[in-house]
């Protein structure tokens, strides 16, 4: 990657998107053999399956502690309707945005300030995914002991009193409040005493005091240093394998995160970015030329000379996250579907994870054949769309299908509860 300025493919620059969807390419000129092509087409491939299927599994238990944070009252993150028809259009702004920074700065100074924003949030994605995988082994050997941030908004003179109540809670001996007292103490008894006056009630707080509030422990701060780490390996010498590492923790975390709360926000945003990946690609060179100069932990990159350069191969094919992600939010939500009809069926996340597999290969031998850039979801979002919902209505499950939300809207939580009173 490093050094790799110029992508071509038969005398045609290639690259992969940096928003959603992308243009799967290779970079440096093609001359790997057939085997070295094969290898790396099917470990891209693999790059691409593995986080979707992670991320989905992970977004089952995500969504349960969503639905719990709801009802305590906390707002929950979903994408709407609106926000699913608008993102093609602010995906669109960000491209051209970054196209004319491009054109107008060079890419040396622009790369180094969104590879300083993407390796803070890449580390922190990667840093969250090896706690999933480190904590069981490391709760054996590491003690048990959080750490607790809390930021509050309140008056002087309650500080004394939360201070006492935490040391109260935790069973330790509180030095400085005893020294104060003793030092409180001795003053009183020297001055004389001032007639006891009613003390005022203090008013109650109409605002929630607590501003900002976070819990890590000793296995968070390890996986932290571990994953910024992996980070400055990447920023310092660029190496394909640090690229995917942070590039593969970025789509575990967005498929898991991202929820599309209904089918229909779904099959929306599929659609407006399907025609925004077409127009991107064929239509102008700003989604190369983005591509090309954006050189971040955006894609999955595997070197098509890796038979013979191993470690130290140059030339690469890479796929963007933006092939990968949004897809991939949409089988999760199938995954999610299937589990809440609690029959043990995963018949659409298979079918709909089958239909990724399909689309993907299809578009790897339409690029290969015509030795041009194409934009993926042209093939994955006919596929992902396709299947599961020519399923849906084989099997007389459409309506349940789109009437299935990750979390009831405003109106239809307050028709169940208003049945409920009146039963």
């Amino acid at each position: 990657m490093d050094g790799n300025s110029t992508v071509n493919i038969s005398d045609i620059s290639n690259g992969s998107n940096i928003t959603n969807g992308s243009a799967l390419a290779s970079s440096g000129i093609l001359v790997a053999t057939k085997e070295g092509i094969i290898v790396a087409y099917g470990a891209l491939v693999l790059l691409a399956v593995l986080p979707i299927i992670i991320g989905s599994i992970r977004s089952v238990e995500f969504l349960k502690k969503a639905r719990v944070s709801k009802k305590a009252g906390e707002e929950v993150d979903v994408i709407s309707t609106k926000d699913a028809m608008m993102f093609p259009v602010f995906a669109s702004c960000a491209l051209f945005g970054l196209y004319i920074v491009f054109k107008a700065l060079g890419e040396q100074y622009v790369n180094w300030l969104l590879n300083i924003y993407i390796y803070i949030f890449s580390s922190v994605a990667l840093a969250r995914a090896l706690g999933v995988i480190l904590r069981p082994i490391l709760s054996l050997v590491i003690p048990k002991r959080s750490f607790y941030f809390l930021l509050l908004d309140m008056e002087e003179d309650k500080h004394q009193q939360l201070r006492s109540q935490v040391y109260e809670l935790t069973g330790a001996v509180d030095e400085k409040s005893k020294r104060a007292e003793k030092y409180q103490s001795e003053s009183e008894q020297e001055a004389p005493r001032a007639p006891e006056t009613e003390k005022a009630a203090s008013p109650t707080a109409a605002s929630d005091p607590i501003m900002a509030e976070e819990s890590f422990d000793y296995i968070n701060v390890i996986c932290l240093v571990l994953a910024f780490g992996f980070g400055t390996w990447y920023l310092i010498q660029k190496h394909w394998v640090a690229n995917n590492i942070l590039a593969f923790s970025f789509a575990i975390n967005g498929i898991e995160m991202i929820s599309l709360n209904k089918v229909f926000n779904g099959c929306t945003l599929l659609s407006g970015l399907f025609f925004y990946d077409v127009f991107w690609v064929f239509g102008t060179d700003v989604m190369v030329t983005v591509a090309k100069s954006f050189n971040a932990p955006i894609k999955f990159v595997f070197p098509m000379d890796f038979l013979e350069n191993g470690w130290f191969a140059t030339n690469f094919a890479l796929l963007g996250l933006g092939d990968i992600v949004i897809p991939g939010v949409f089988v999760a939500l199938l995954l999610r579907f299937d589990h809440s009809r609690a029959q043990g069926s995963r018949l659409y996340f298979f079918t709909c994870l089958f239909a990724y597999l399909f689309g993907l290969s299809t578009t790897i031998f339409v690029m290969h054949y015509f030795k041009h850039a194409q934009p993926a979801l042209l093939y994955l979002v006919p596929a992902c769309l396709g299947f599961p919902l020519l399923l849906a209505l084989v099997r007389g499950e459409l309506k349940a299908l789109f009437s299935y939300e990750d979390h009831e809207s405003e109106e239809v939580t307050a028709d169940a509860d208003s049945k409920k009173k009146d039963q």
